[in-house]
């Protein structure tokens, strides 16, 4: 068996190199990455001129923390809500027609289509002050479900469709959130995190309290068959207050 008495004589300093090279190479990564910063883009610019200078400032821009992992996340909400909008304001519309004359109802989802239009184009602005740009093919991939393109529906099945609506755009305000609150260096952003909480999550839980009340209440109303068709107008009529 071949033996190499210099190979013994360092053994005992291998570890020890190898934790020298694993810092030479973090506080290189460190350098490079300091390196890439808009006050030493714009020291090259100085020294450039025409598409080469305009190129050289591709770091002064509003990004930062964890908008490039999240972007995605947060153009796939935004199609969600102009999506819910145009399906708002279809139930909207079906019930301020002549025949169904529900002014209540169609109060109710003409509010939420706005809400939900408007929404999209605060989130497309938040997008634009974080320094990432809207990608409107950028969707969510949601289950095939037949019933989910009805609108023309009843009173009550058009709350508890509102009410499924309502919880799923939770659910994706949360994901955002928990997406952007994880603790590593490239995904933790407070400032993501904050915007979903002051936004999204305190709005989405008080439309579903007042969703599920309505629902409830609809509910209770329609089992009375003998003053069903008086309680469901003047449910209406109380819609119409709010």
């Amino acid at each position: 068996m071949l033996d190499f008495p210099f190979i013994h004589d360092y053994a005992g300093e291998i570890p020890g190199i190898m934790k020298f090279f694993a810092v030479f190479v973090v506080l290189f990564l460190a350098a490079h990455a300091a390196e890439e910063t808009c006050s030493r883009n714009i020291r090259q610019v100085c020294r450039k001129t025409g598409n080469k200078a305009q190129a050289l400032i591709s770091n002064c821009n509003s990004k930062y923390g964890a908008i490039d992992v999240v972007s995605p996340d947060l153009q796939r909400y935004v199609n969600t809500h102009i999506t819910k909008s145009f399906e708002y304001l279809l139930m909207s519309t079906h019930y301020a027609n002549y025949e169904k004359n529900r002014e209540g109802f169609e109060k109710l989802f003409r509010s939420f289509s706005d809400d939900k239009w408007n929404t999209a184009i605060e989130l497309i602005k938040y997008l634009g002050k974080r320094g990432a740009q809207m990608n409107f093919s950028e969707r969510k991939q949601e289950p095939r479900d037949p019933l989910q393109n009805e609108f023309e529906v009843y009173e009550l099945e058009s709350l508890a469709k509102a009410l499924d609506i309502e919880k799923n755009l939770a659910i994706d305000a949360h994901n955002i959130h928990a997406e952007a609150s994880r603790k590593k260096t490239d995904y933790h952003d407070p400032e993501i995190s904050s915007y979903i909480e002051e936004e999204f999550v305190h709005k989405h839980a008080d439309n579903i309290r007042k969703l599920t009340g309505y629902t409830q209440d609809l509910h209770k109303i329609l089992m009375d068959e003998a003053q069903r068709s008086l309680g469901l107008y003047l449910f209406d009529e109380y819609l119409q207050k709010q």
